[in-house]
């Protein structure tokens, strides 16, 4: 699941490395066109942060992209050769608006999802899309999350190299790690606390996942 616990292709893939996982979430991540611009969700943040392995595999990798930067992810896509259309949620069938449901690819093997979010009256919303070619079916997933600000869910941190790059906050990563629920996600929720966490900060964001809701605006017959 990503991190508001929508089913993504890590429930069904069998996973590479995590070293594979991180070397293509940071070719993302370090990308000068794409700095700040993305931010690293999911599983593999602890990990990329601390430098360490997880020692287990990882389906796929996701990212946090302001609805407004995704033209910009798509042409760096493009750029690098790692675009397909046929992976593109503005353009699966059941997306008869066309709407922005963010774009998956595969970089140097491994999926990446890059999930728009945004602000509707206050209230964070990010996207998602499933898409036949990687989960069987097609659908348009939409999480909201009222009393979330965006300095509670993103932020750039600093890569044990020194490097400055965009992640989920580890609070946000906590708090989605430990509405799943999943003996797999032990390790890395052991690994967060290593690395510490704003207590205050935690409480709030944890508030806020409390109301989160999930719906699916359209999916496949």
């Amino acid at each position: 699941m990503d991190e508001f616990g929508m089913e993504t292709s890590e429930e069904i893939a069998t996973g590479v490395s995590c070293a594979q996982a991180k070397a293509a979430a940071l070719r993302v991540m370090c990308a000068p066109e794409l700095v700040s611009k993305v931010f690293l969700e999911g599983g593999l943040v602890p990990w990329v942060l601390s430098g360490k392995d997880s020692g287990r595999l990882h389906g796929d990798i996701d990212f946090s992209v302001r609805l407004e930067d995704m033209p910009t992810v798509r042409t760096w896509l493009k750029h690098e050769a790692l675009y397909d259309p046929s992976l593109d949620s503005c353009r699966i069938p059941c997306n008869t608006g066309g709407e922005e449901y963010g774009i998956h690819a595969y970089i140097d093997g491994v999926l990446a999802s890059f999930c728009p979010f945004f602000f509707r009256d206050g209230t964070l919303v990010q996207r998602n899309a499933e898409q036949a070619a990687f989960a069987g079916y097609d659908a348009l997933l939409e999480a909201t999350i009222p009393s979330l600000d965006e300095a509670d869910f993103v932020e750039t941190r600093e890569l044990p190299d020194g490097t400055r790059a965009g992640f989920a906050t580890l609070e946000a990563c906590r708090a989605a790690k430990a509405a799943s629920d999943r003996p797999k996600d032990l390790a890395d929720i052991a690994e967060l606390d290593r690395l510490g966490y704003d207590e205050k900060r935690m409480e709030r964001v944890a508030q806020a996942f409390a109301t989160m809701t999930i719906t699916c605006p359209a999916h496949s017959e």
